[in-house]
C-alpha cells in the first residue's frame, strides 16, 4: 500500500492535544468577557443607586477578583482537558481498531465540514485557497491525509472564532494570516499527490521489468515455431 509521510510530519505526527487549545481560548476571550462582565455589573450598580464614583472605585477590587477567579477557572478547564485527553484518545484509538474505515469516514467529514464552513465564513481569498485544496484528490484512507484533514478543520475554526471578536483593523490581517495558512496547506497536499505518482510510476515500472525478464519476445517466438 502506497504511503507517504507529509512534509511537516514532526508537528502532524503528534496528536494535536486539547489542553493547549483551551487555555488559548481562555486566554483570547479574557479581555471580551472582563469587559462584559464589568459592564454588567456595573449597569446593575447604577440601577441599584451606585454613582459614577463608587463605580470608579469598585473598579479596581472587581478587577482584581475577576483575574483570580478567571485564572482559577482556566487552570482548572485546561487540567481537566489534559487529564481527560488520555483516556478519551485511547477510547477512539479502540474505536477505530475495531472499525478500520472509520478514520477514512472522519477525514471525509473533516474536509466535508472545514469546506463548507470556510466558504460560508471566509473571505474571497481564502476562499480561493479552500477550492485548490478541494481539487486537490484526496486520499481520505492514507494517515498523512487524515492528519491534514484533522488540522484543516482546527485553522478554519480557529480563523472563524478569531474573525468573529477581531476589530475591523485586525480584521484583515487574521485574513492574511488564514490564506497563508490555507495556501501552505494546499502546497503539502500537492506534495503529497507529486511523492504518490512518483511511487506509482515506480511501481507501474517494477511491473513491466518484471514482465520483461518473465515473458522475453523469444518465449512467444518459439511457441509459435512450435
Amino acid at each position: 500500500m502506497w504511503k507517504v509521510e507529509p512534509s511537516w510530519k514532526n508537528v502532524t505526527d503528534r496528536p494535536v492535544l486539547p489542553w493547549p487549545i483551551v487555555a488559548g481560548a481562555f486566554l483570547h476571550f479574557a479581555l471580551p468577557a472582563y469587559l462584559l462582565i464589568g459592564l454588567a455589573c456595573g449597569a446593575v450598580g447604577l440601577l441599584d443607586g451606585l454613582t459614577p464614583p463608587d463605580l470608579a472605585a469598585w473598579a479596581l477590587p472587581y478587577s482584581v477578583r475577576f483575574a483570580v477567579a478567571y485564572l482559577i477557572l482556566a487552570v482548572i478547564a485546561t487540567a481537566a482537558a489534559a487529564v481527560l485527553d488520555p483516556p478519551l484518545r485511547r477510547r477512539q484509538q479502540r474505536r477505530v481498531g475495531r472499525d478500520p474505515g472509520a478514520a477514512e469516514r472522519q477525514s471525509q467529514r473533516n474536509l466535508a465540514g472545514a469546506l463548507t464552513e470556510g466558504r460560508a465564513r471566509l473571505d474571497r481569498d481564502a476562499v480561493s485557497a479552500l477550492d485548490g485544496i478541494a481539487g486537490i484528490a484526496w486520499q481520505h484512507a492514507e494517515p498523512a491525509f487524515q492528519s491534514i484533514s484533522a488540522d484543516l478543520v482546527e485553522v478554519i475554526r480557529t480563523s472563524v472564532a478569531a474573525m468573529a471578536t477581531a476589530t475591523p483593523q485586525r480584521r484583515q490581517e487574521l485574513a492574511t494570516v488564514t490564506t497563508a495558512t490555507l495556501t501552505r496547506i494546499a502546497a503539502t497536499l500537492r506534495d503529497l499527490q507529486e511523492q504518490r505518482g512518483r511511487l506509482d510510476e515506480g511501481d507501474l515500472r517494477v511491473v513491466a521489468r518484471y514482465i520483461d525478464s518473465r515473458y522475453p519476445p523469444s518465449d512467444y517466438a518459439s511457441d509459435s515455431v512450435q
